[in-house]
């Protein structure tokens, strides 16, 4: 008996603790059933259906109220993309669309894809096996994988009847996600007439210069209609036009016929004649051009020396001596003349002076080299001359009866005066060049000036040639950062240029002139003050631009270096003074006395 109430007591407890667990848990979740009869809306289920981060109404703003069904758009794998890189086709031209597949979820995805084929096009292709289905193109099971852009491609042709202004409406739908192109269709142009041949011809293959080349040109219309075109041509450099057939114009090397015309079938020949410019250098391609359009024709010839070729400059050189005598100085002229319309850059020249003879001096920056005088980078004006002196002295040791020979080189020419030692010097008849350099010079009344001074420049301009100078302006340009012009007499001042019109001067005459410049007091140390002079007018074509232009510069110290005596030199200096003075005085009364 006492057991049976003991197994009554524990199955009473046990009891009520299966009610007190369910009691609690219906409190604190739910009531106990199967999950399949609670149906809550998306909005109030504890989930984030549409994986966007948040979870129910109100933090979901896709949710209005708790009871909304949906929480918004499911999350999407898959992205789409269609192109056909053109955004207007001509009737009956054809297309090529790109269908890009994107995947953004971590694993990979079959997918259907289907592709609307446009109003007004047919169907060519579609790569990797797509369907035909109906108006449509479809693949099945497509493979995207992540990180990847999967592509299809389909070739469409556009309807020759497509009306102008219609679009292509191009759509690809793959499980959820879609896109679209458009393609407006526009008139198809009339096809281009097909180009005119052309062909130019000199019947050369070499050339010298000074020679005459005769071009035929051959405009052929064989493939094409009725038409009017234009021809040119641009001569190239050493070719100069003679005369050309028709109604031609030029304009520098630019021959053009304008407004010609050639009937469906035609063939017309033009004719061009020109000269190989005589300073046409050897191996020279002489390419001739001619072009109507996108026709184009060329001819090439080739320049060839049979003969000297043409000199562009000429080298004479003279002592204005036949004889000269031991320890005599001789100076010689050296002439160079350009013969040519454009300015002679570059030249080097040397000149190897006599044995038996000493160098004393060469003008224009000529540098002894201790076996001839050099001369680097000199120019030359067109027809123009240039004018340079060498003095020598006859050594003691020169016997009698030798000859002194001295050799210049330049610009590929040769020139050589020969003298011989004597008990007598003798002139020659051959009258040495006149100097033609037109002397402009420009001095500072100091080399070195302190921040705060005043600087007279001087300019002077003297005619050494035997022709009168017309026109002639000088222009002085001063660098304005720490130099203030104060007067200018007469002088026109623009910017950080002074100009002076002179006018003419005679041969012989001279001209000049005398400006002040400040230097600024806040001028640092060591600053130069450069400026430039140069010379312009008629009759002094001839010049090199060397000679026409002076350049100078004036250092600037803001410590001048100590100057005069030491104070202790000047102490003991006076005292000495007084002394001798005392002396003297001294020696007077002692002599009064005696």
């Amino acid at each position: 008996m006492p057991s049976f109430r003991q197994r009554t007591r524990i199955l009473a407890l046990l009891s009520l603790c299966a009610l007190l667990v369910t009691v609690g848990h219906s409190l604190l979740v739910s009531v106990p059933s199967e999950t399949a009869l609670a149906d809550y809306p998306e909005c109030s289920d504890g989930f984030d259906n549409d994986m966007d981060g948040d979870v129910d109404y109100p933090d979901d703003a896709d949710c209005r109220t708790p009871q909304d069904e949906s929480e918004g758009e499911r999350g999407r794998f898959l992205y789409v993309s269609v192109s056909d890189g053109a955004d207007e086709v001509v009737a009956g031209g054809s297309l090529h669309y790109t269908v890009a597949l994107r995947n953004d979820s971590d694993e990979m995805q079959l997918v259907n894809v289907k592709f609307y084929i446009p109003q007004y096009a047919n169907l060519l292709s579609a790569s990797e096996g797509g369907r035909t289905e109906g108006a449509y193109v479809s693949w099945k099971d497509v493979a995207v994988f992540p990180d990847y852009v999967k592509n299809l491609y389909v070739s469409i042709e556009v309807s020759p009847y497509a009306k102008d202004g219609a679009l292509l409406v191009a759509e690809v739908i793959s499980d959820d996600a879609k896109a679209s192109d458009t393609t407006i269709i526009v008139e198809k142009e009339e096809m281009a007439p097909p180009p005119l041949f052309i062909s130019v011809n000199d019947g050369r293959v070499f050339t010298e210069p000074n020679e005459e080349l005769r071009y035929q040109i051959t405009v052929d219309n064989t493939n094409g209609p009725d038409r009017d075109f234009a021809l040119r041509t641009y001569l190239p450099p050493f070719l100069t036009l003679l005369s050309a057939s028709g109604l031609y114009k030029q304009e520098q090397r630019e021959v053009v016929w304008n407004d010609e015309f050639i009937a469906a079938g035609e063939r017309v020949v033009y004719e061009l004649n020109a000269v190989v410019e005589r300073d046409a250098p050897e191996f020279t391609i002489l390419r001739l051009r001619v072009s109507s359009a996108a026709a184009l024709g060329t001819d090439t010839t080739t320049v060839l020396y049979e003969k000297i070729p043409p000199t562009a400059a000429e080298l004479s050189v003279n002592d204005g001596h036949e004889t000269a005598v031991n320890g005599e100085e001789l100076t010689y002229a050296i002439l160079l003349h350009n013969n040519e319309e454009k300015l002679l850059t570059g030249i080097t020249m040397k000149d190897a002076i006599p044995t038996y003879t000493e160098f004393v001096s060469a003008t224009e920056g000529g540098r002894w080299t201790g076996n001839d005088v050099l001369w680097e980078g000199l120019t030359v004006s067109p027809f123009g001359k240039r004018l340079l002196n060498v003095t020598v002295r006859v050594r003691s040791d020169a016997p009698l009866g030798a000859l002194l020979k001295n050799s210049v080189q330049a610009a590929g020419r040769v020139a050589v005066d020969v003298t011989e030692v004597s008990t007598t010097s003798q002139g020659n008849d051959t009258v040495q060049p006149k100097n033609t350099t037109a002397l402009l010079r420009k001095v500072a009344d100091r080399n070195e000036v302190r921040p705060g001074d005043v600087v007279q420049y001087t300019i002077y301009l003297r005619n050494t040639l035997d022709h009168v100078i017309t026109d002639i302006s000088v222009d002085d340009r001063m660098d304005p950062t720490f130099a203030t012009v104060l007067n200018a007499q007469q002088g026109e001042l623009a910017g950080d240029t002074i100009t002076w019109y002179v006018g003419t001067l005679n041969p012989g005459e001279e001209w000049s002139v005398q400006y002040n410049v400040r230097i600024d007091p806040n001028t640092p140390h060591g600053t130069q003050i450069a400026n430039v002079v140069s010379v312009s007018g008629t009759g002094i074509e001839s010049l090199s631009l060397t000679e026409l232009v002076r350049t100078s510069s004036i250092g600037v110290m803001t410590k001048m270096p100590p100057s005069g005596a030491p104070l202790d030199v000047l102490c003991a200096g006076v005292i000495a003074l007084l002394s001798a003075l005392m002396t003297g005085i001294v020696r007077r009364k002692q002599s009064l006395l005696w």
